[in-house]
């Protein structure tokens, strides 16, 4: 049996979305768990498309929003909006857009 820990205002990897928000991330044991800080106004296609090339995410999250409020459209039309103390499971090909004027932070593995 183990107990593992880690900090996520220490992490092992940090991905700048420039002014608009910053995603951190700790490998815990064999699970890589992230939290983003993301600023009204940030949004897939603006800040994390231009990285990756891609108009949808590929990756399948499952996710706890701690404050704020975050817009995912589905590649199918489909839109779903998490609010603070939601928990969501979010499969690939979706865009997420922060709404609202307040930070969105959310916890995602």
């Amino acid at each position: 049996m183990a107990v593992y820990r880690k900090s996520l205002n220490k992490p092992d990897a940090t991905e700048q979305y420039g002014d608009d928000g910053v995603a951190e991330a700790v490998q815990v044991g064999e699970v890589v768990v992230w939290r983003s800080r993301l600023k009204p106004g940030w949004s897939w296609t603006k800040n994390a498309m231009p990285k990756t090339g891609v108009p949808f995410c590929p990756a399948n999250h499952f996710e706890y929003i701690v404050s704020g409020r975050i817009l995912y459209r589905m590649a199918d039309g489909t839109e779903v909006e998490g609010r603070a103390g939601d928990f969501l499971i979010i499969e690939p090909g979706h865009a997420g857009e922060v709404v609202g004027d307040e930070l969105c932070v959310m916890i995602d593995w």
